[in-house]
């Protein structure tokens, strides 16, 4: 899996035994030399998301609002945000067991560069994403 990982893969596992699969971009500029891979998830709870950002305090450009038809992958009757605030970290290793043991996978197309380009973007302006994150992101 490492040699065809890259900035803009979606992978689609569950992150915990309790919690169905989801669907994950990584965002890691390097993630083949990178100790840790971190990821942003798709979630479908935009509500949820706004709250955050507003409970917060956060920039607005940290919710990125997925245009139908950007990620064929997804369901198409549900609505798709990310929130660039909350990012998964795993060990290249664990990123495998979790995909193995949630019969996940890493089939599917790059997101669009438009939209990578708008969730870097974000990660880059969250105050809650750590430098050293962002460093490995490229922003």
């Amino acid at each position: 899996m490492k040699v065809g990982i890259e900035q803009g893969c979606v992978y689609n596992f569950s992150p915990d035994t309790a919690i169905p699969n989801h669907y994950f971009i990584v965002l890691n500029k390097t993630p083949k030399d990178d100790e840790e891979i971190y990821l942003a998830s798709f979630t479908s709870n935009k509500e949820g998301v706004l709250r955050f950002i507003e409970h917060h305090k956060l920039d607005e450009k940290t919710y990125i609002e997925v245009e139908k038809g950007d990620c064929p992958f997804l369901s198409s009757s549900k609505e798709s945000c990310i929130n660039c605030n909350q990012l998964r970290r795993y060990e290249i290793q664990k990123l495998i067991e979790r995909i193995d043991a949630s019969n996940g996978s890493c089939n599917y197309p790059k997101v669009p560069e438009t939209l990578l380009k708008k969730i870097l973007e974000g990660v880059g302006v969250s105050r809650m994403i750590a430098k050293a994150v962002k460093i490995a992101c490229g922003v």
